[in-house]
């Protein structure tokens, strides 16, 4: 055994080999695996992670290979047999958890695909130029391979802001004919389709890049299958339908058809157990039990895939900050599944974005649309250099055709203008430049306005400046709400407004707001305060476009009729008539409905928020429960005629109130009631049976009021009962029909508008026309009187949103008869100032502009009345 050996040994013809060290290596190099990310633009790249590495680790790669700061809304997506995401295999489609090992998840073979996980509500709200082009992408690609479905207009018009962003200006000397048919744009892409497409292209001239984009996703977001996941299921009818989670809550689908939507405000719970997923939702005060909704999944791994959605969803758009998991949950000490948690929330993420103020680098764009003769690796055929770079080249061309029109009529300029500024939705972009010198008194201003800055725009050619506000009055901030992609320099969407040219916005309203900024002339001066926290619900907001003309009908040529149904097509087409309906108000806020607030009365309203306003509520007489009842009355004038449509708008009665609906019904000498609802739809009551079946003992309704049904017969779509109303202390009786539409869903549309307005002719022509004077409201009783016929009785479940689509398409059809020109918009608000939230949602609204263009399309004739 060698004790001690002199170094100097070692100093001549010796040498060292580290083992250890060499192993280590090794064992390293083992444990390292090669990934790769197919990008949002079809490039791949090679990602080098340890195998041990989690889903965070490799995102995080990504995402500083992308340079990307808005990563919060992205993910990474994988299929079961590595084949890639579309729309046949969305059943084998996973997102990589980020708290997991990357190996156990995809094996070694792995293959990612970058996707955009959460679809932000409001694409405008984004601050990066690149996040938004990236979201482009993704809806394009959807659009393409099926997975996300719209009207062939709206396809087309988005078709058209992708060539747009793409190709830059349109150009007769270099674009051919045919220069749009080597670019797939749309499923099945015809001839025709790049023809109407090519006229849409024209219009979008002196549209940079990022302003196509941003037109590109102001109409894309308003689709119904918009930012949605689909999970295949079966209601309880064991009917196909698809249960989609987006921001704002859980839809379902059926024949791609939005049927039901369950915000997430009325959701209590959700949860699974094996193939079965479960809604709960909030109890209304009529009710005395809670409502869970279950839907049969294909497996138990695809309810919880749908659980795991719809949690982390609600965790990113609802919640301030990531829920806590409790401690012993991460152990394993709660039976059942955990729920997944989100890094970080919406809110979190807009609020990062603000402080940050990024500037908007430079990016290479490259077209998304798949030319139809290269492969797939071969190199993008279009490519955009700087974020700005597609051609913008000055040309004098002829204004372009109509695009929904026949291509040989003969269209004036102003209809090509129209369109213009129907279809360029953000904003009239401004003049950046900001002026000389501040106004002396600048520094006196921001005296006590923490962070607040001075910002000076010019207007545009049109006047405007580029951003909306929304808020005023009431104590609320004024925020700005919307801004144009030029205009971000200066203004980001939170920021809050303290004054406007000097003048303090704390007491104006958002009327006064909005017609200061309209009335400068020159530079506008703002005081604004930065990175102010964005509340969507502050207030109304300023149109971002119009698409009822603002001259009188007429002043404009051609057929009014006609020019208000083109308007309302484009409206349509475009998403205008859409965006115009969400900017309504749901109620006049100078009503109240204090009456229906009183104590004895709380009980007789089906659903808490919807009541009568007091000036336009029906008023019983003789009624033993008090003279209230959850109703209207709403008054249609027919402009150039002495022709009043008169309705009385209700909510389905409870079993408390049938008494007092008979009661109304013979008050008002009604002989004609409408029912737009069934008795329960999905588990939950919406109407009391208020009549008794046929052949049974009358109904007593009240002390004097007894019903009995004649007849009874099913029509298909609808069901026709003659009824006799008889009062016993005088003997008079009365004939009632009534008339339920058994073909709308709630909460959804009907799937054949020919039918639904066929039912609306059917009663508009059995309406009773002996002349009598409705009842009126006691301060109204010094003015004239009008006679009026006997009105229509009209209810739903509310009395509230297919009530009021029965009154437009009546009161619609009766224009079109006479030849008047029609706005469905400015109807929509007059039925808001008799009942509040007439038409409850866009869907609808939509609906029922689409069923009128069909019936001006077949040719509508004056609606004869019968004769007996």
């Amino acid at each position: 055994m060698i004790e001690s050996v002199s170094r100097r040994a070692f100093s001549s013809s010796s040498g060292t080999y580290n083992v250890r060290a060499s192993e280590l290596a090794r064992e390293r190099k083992l444990n390292i695996f090669n990934v790769t990310i197919v990008l949002l633009d079809d490039t791949q790249h090679s990602f080098q992670i340890e195998k041990k590495a989690k889903g965070s680790v490799l995102l995080e790669l990504v995402f500083q290979h992308l340079e990307l700061i808005e990563k919060d809304y992205f993910g990474l997506q994988f299929t079961e047999n590595g084949s890639p995401p579309n729309a046949t295999n969305t059943e084998i489609t996973r997102w990589l958890d980020s708290g997991k090992s990357v190996k156990k998840q995809v094996g070694v073979n792995a293959q990612f695909w970058l996707a955009v996980r959460f679809y932000p509500p409001e694409p405008c709200r984004l601050a990066e130029e690149f996040t938004r082009y990236l979201l482009c992408l993704q809806l394009r690609k959807l659009l393409l391979d099926g997975r996300m479905s719209a009207p062939k207009n709206t396809a087309l018009l988005l078709a058209s802001f992708t060539v747009q962003a793409e190709i830059g200006d349109y150009n007769a000397t270099e674009h051919q004919p045919n220069y749009l048919s080597e670019l797939c744009l749309i499923p099945k892409q015809s001839a025709e389709d790049e023809r109407r497409i090519r006229e849409l292209h024209k219009l979008h001239k002196g549209q940079s890049p990022a302003d196509a984009e941003a037109n590109f996703l102001e109409h894309a977001k308003r689709l119904d299958c918009y930012g949605v996941e689909s999970h295949p299921a079966k209601d309880y009818h064991g009917k196909d339908i698809f249960i989609g989670v987006t921001s704002i809550g859980i839809v379902v689908f059926q024949n791609s058809t939005r049927v039901n939507t369950f915000s997430w405000s009325k959701i209590v719970k959700i949860s699974f157990k094996k193939k079965q997923f479960f809604i709960q939702l909030k109890r209304e005060p009529s009710e005395s039990y809670d409502t869970v909704l279950g839907f049969n999944m294909r497996s138990g791994r695809a309810a919880k895939a749908l659980w795991r959605c719809s949690v982390e969803r609600h965790g990113f758009f609802r919640l301030r900050a990531p829920r806590r998991r409790h401690l012993l949950e991460s152990f394993g000490a709660f039976a059942g599944v955990a729920a997944p948690t989100v890094a970080r929330t919406e809110t979190q993420a807009l609020e990062d974005a603000r402080r940050s103020r990024s500037s908007n680098r430079s990016f290479v764009r490259r077209s998304s649309s798949r030319t139809r003769e290269r492969s797939a690796g071969a190199s993008p055929a279009l490519c955009v250099n700087s974020a700005r770079g597609a051609r913008v080249t000055a040309h004098d061309e002829p204004p372009p055709r109509a695009a929904w029109g026949d291509a040989a009529r003969d269209i004036e300029d102003s209809d090509g203008g129209f369109l213009e500024r129907a279809l360029r939705v953000p904003f009239p972009f401004v003049d950046e430049s900001e002026s000389e010198s501040a106004p002396e008194q600048a520094e006196d201003e921001t005296e006590g306005v923490e962070g607040a800055v001075f910002v000076h725009l010019s207007a545009g050619p049109d006047g405007r400046f580029g951003f909306n506000v929304r808020g005023g009055g009431n104590g609320v901030p004024v925020l700005v709400s919307r801004v144009a992609p030029r205009t971000r320099v200066h203004l980001q969407e939170g920021d809050q407004v303290i004054s406007i040219n000097g003048k303090d916005v704390d007491e104006m309203t958002h009327e006064q707001v909005v017609q200061m900024i309209r009335n400068t002339k020159g530079v506008l001066t703002l005081l604004v305060k930065p990175n102010a926290v964005y509340e969507p619900e502050t207030g109304p907001e300023e149109p971002a476009v119009c698409f009822v003309p603002l001259e009188p009908v007429e002043q404009l040529e051609g057929d009014p009729l006609e020019q208000s149904m083109l308007l309302l097509g484009d409206g349509l087409a475009s998403g205008a008539a859409l965006k115009q309906y969400e900017t309504l108000l749901r109620r006049l806020s100078e009503e109240c409905s204090s009456v229906a607030k009183l104590q004895q009365n709380i009980n007789k309203n089906r659903y808490r928020d919807i009541a009568p306003y007091d000036s336009t509520r029906v008023i019983l007489k003789n009624s033993p429960t008090g003279d209230y009842i959850n109703a209207s009355y709403i008054n249609m004038d027919i402009p150039n005629s002495d022709l009043v449509l008169t309705y009385i708008a209700t909510q389905g009665p409870l079993a408390s109130t049938v008494g007092d609906f008979w009661q109304m019904v013979w008050e008002c000498e009604s002989s004609l009631v409408v029912m737009l609802t069934v008795l329960a739809e999905r588990g939950r009551a919406k109407c009391h049976q208020y009549w008794p079946k046929v052949g049974t003992t009358p109904l007593k309704a009240t002390n004097t009021l007894t019903v009995l049904t004649n007849s009874e017969q099913n029509l298909g779509h609808y069901v026709r009962r003659e009824m006799s109303l008889k009062e016993s202390s005088s003997g008079a009786s009365r004939n009632v029909t009534q008339l339920q539409y058994t073909a709308w869903p709630d909460h959804g549309v009907p799937e054949d508008s020919t039918a639904f307005i066929n039912f609306t002719k059917l009663c508009s022509q059995l309406r009773n026309h002996r002349a009598v004077i409705p009842t009126v409201v006691e301060e109204l009783a010094a003015e004239e009187e009008r006679v009026l016929e006997p009105p229509m009785i009209v209810h739903c479940s509310a009395g509230v949103g297919r009530t009021g689509a029965l009154i437009l398409a009546e009161t619609a059809l009766e224009l079109l008869a006479r030849r008047q020109p029609l706005y469905p918009l400015d109807l929509v608000r007059t039925m808001r100032t008799q009942r509040p939230m007439c038409i409850q949602n866009a869907s609808q609204y939509k609906f029922v502009c689409e069923s009128i263009q069909a019936a001006y399309s077949q040719g509508v004739s004056t609606i004869e009345k019968p004769t007996n």
